[in-house]
């Protein structure tokens, strides 16, 4: 009986101790869902767009920050590799008081990176596509608020083991596109355009 019962008692020990370490290893591996959210200063960088190409008295580029906002979420597929869609807001610019420029973003980027640290430091980087969703005044111009964008980043995520799932991250990440006024005329000029985020973000990886 006492037998039996030592018997028993080793198996369900054994049991225990096997998922266990499929569970560690399995998280050593860096693999997992994520969710996140993320706030920072946001800036716009139209090089002269609207100084050329808006009859709005503007007298300056739009270098302004404003406050801005991220939600992301992906996957890990291991240390290395992983896949980030995000939404972000960027807010509101303003280069004088007749010209204003607001937009916002959906992405999806390859993350790639490596931890260290014990798996608890990831710096990463992002490179993926982008589309912004922009509004501002633009009579004059015919160019299209929405565009398909070059989507990049650097970060860095902290994910302390004391914490569980929870972990913390600073990155700055921008898209990148132009504007084409006058296509296909003498006058045709393409103008280089940016908006970018650097920001504190938290986020849980189950």
């Amino acid at each position: 009986m006492i037998k039996s019962t030592m018997m028993k008692k080793s198996i369900v020990l054994l049991f225990v101790s096997t998922v266990l370490s499929g569970m560690l290893s399995a998280s050593e591996d860096g693999s997992g869902l994520y969710v996140g959210v993320g706030i920072g200063s946001t800036a716009y960088i139209d090089s002269s767009f609207a100084q050329e190409q808006l009859n709005k008295n503007v007298t300056q580029e739009m270098v302004e920050s404003a406050l801005g906002a991220k939600l992301y979420g992906g996957y890990q597929i291991n240390n290395i590799v992983g896949i980030e869609a995000s939404y972000i807001y960027y807010g509101d610019f303003t280069a004088n008081e007749d010209y204003t420029y607001s937009a916002q973003g959906i992405s999806v980027a390859a993350n790639l990176g490596y931890t260290f640290f014990t798996g608890q430091l990831r710096p990463y980087a992002l490179l993926g596509f982008g589309y912004i969703f922009s509004d501002f005044s633009h009579e004059n111009v015919s160019v299209d608020d929405q565009k398909l964008t070059l989507h990049i980043g650097l970060g860095l995520d902290y994910a302390p083991k004391a914490f569980g799932g929870v972990g913390f991250r600073g990155a700055y990440e921008s898209n990148n596109f132009s504007y084409l006024v006058d296509k296909g005329t003498s006058e045709e000029k393409k103008y280089a355009q940016g908006l970018g985020i650097l920001y504190l973000g938290c986020y849980y990886k189950f």
